[in-house]
């Protein structure tokens, strides 16, 4: 019983936003690639709680994030902007996959990493279903819909 409240504590607390973070640099990774600028990186919503460089983490740091850039690139470069989409999903993919590595490779367990595994792909999840947010923004899968029908998105 301990296990599991102190395991949802540190999944809720450490696990979200630090994947929200991994998730956001990879939309971030993306812009750069292709010569856009990325100006803040936000963990969570709601009123800024502290920032370092040009990471915000919000007062509701452990739901959502966004990547706030300019992609300069043109609207009709789909693969280039449905990369700049997926990028926050290849990189928490990534991270996955890194942690089965360690896992596989040092004999690594603890009973978190199952914790940081469901965070995360939930997250992926969560990202990849295309609907507006009720902060008004797209999902990574609205936003890749909206690329390959033809329609002017947000990308973030």
């Amino acid at each position: 019983m301990f296990e599991t409240i102190v395991g949802y504590g540190v999944a809720i607390f450490i696990f979200q936003p630090l994947s929200v973070l991994i998730h956001e640099s990879g939309h971030a990774f993306f812009i750069k690639l292709f010569g856009g600028k990325v100006h803040k990186l936000e963990i969570g919503i709601g009123d800024p709680l502290f920032s370092i460089g040009l990471v915000q983490v919000n007062k509701q740091f452990f739901i959502m994030g966004m990547c706030r850039g300019d992609s300069n690139v043109n609207q009709n470069e789909k693969i280039k902007l449905s990369l700049i989409a997926l990028g926050g999903v290849i990189f928490n993919l990534i991270s996955i996959f890194l942690l089965i590595l360690i896992k596989v490779n040092t004999k690594h367990h603890h009973f978190l990493d199952g914790y940081f595994f469901g965070f995360t792909s939930i997250l992926i999840l969560s990202a990849l279903v295309p609907v507006t947010y009720f902060t008004g923004y797209k999902s990574d899968g609205r936003v890749l819909m909206d690329i390959w029908k033809k329609r002017k998105s947000e990308i973030g």
